[in-house]
């Protein structure tokens, strides 16, 4: 009797992984963010740009359990940047991002449809702003968090994946500080909707 207790065991907790599928995806993604420059540079004296979309590359890593009603879960790495200029004015921005991913297809045959939401694990941001090629601001440091929400669609063909993702996501930069000494420390936001196109394949 203890063996097959034992036996049961090992199929319920090892057999799920054994057979776990994995979706290795990259994506090309834009997060269109509300930021205002105009407090991060005091001492330009033309006026801040009008940010433009962030946007860059990702990869999503995800493990999909052959269980009912149990959610995808996985990884995702960004790296984004933007440049906006204006006035005489140039803003650079860069961040990257890794966190915690997890889904749920509530259509999932040829066709998958459903939620998806990440958690911030770890970020790294910096943004500079330069004037007649002068230096003017320089933030980086204090600290950030960020989770998103949106909804993820595509089609499965072969193995392959092709799909997109549309949500918002909620990144919150505080206690900023430029290095210049221009500018006071900031909390800034760079929160905003965002767009994801995605292909890969099904491990």
């Amino acid at each position: 009797m203890k063996k097959i207790l034992l036996a049961l065991s090992v199929f319920l907790f090892v057999s799920p992984a054994a057979f776990a599928l994995v979706d290795l995806r990259l994506n090309y993604g834009v997060l269109a963010s509300n930021t205002d420059l105009t407090p991060l540079c005091p001492s330009c004296t033309g006026s801040a740009p009008s940010i433009v979309p962030t946007y860059g590359l990702g990869v999503d890593v995800i493990v999909n359990l052959p269980m009912p009603f149990v959610p995808g879960f996985g990884v995702r790495y960004e790296d984004m940047g933007l440049t906006a200029s204006g006035n005489g004015v140039d803003f650079k921005e860069h961040y990257t991002r890794t966190s915690l991913l997890l889904n749920y297809h509530i259509l999932d045959e040829f066709i998958y449809l459903g939620p998806i939401v990440t958690y911030g694990l770890t970020h790294s941001v910096s943004l500079k702003g330069t004037e007649g090629g002068v230096n003017k601001a320089d933030f980086s440091g204090g600290s950030q968090t960020s989770f998103s929400i949106g909804i993820e669609s595509g089609v499965h063909l072969a193995g392959f994946i092709v799909g997109g993702e549309l949500g918002y996501m909620d990144f919150r930069w505080n206690s900023a500080k430029d290095s210049t000494g221009n500018a006071p420390t900031q909390n800034i936001n760079l929160s905003g909707a965002y767009l994801k196109f995605a292909a890969g394949y099904s491990f």
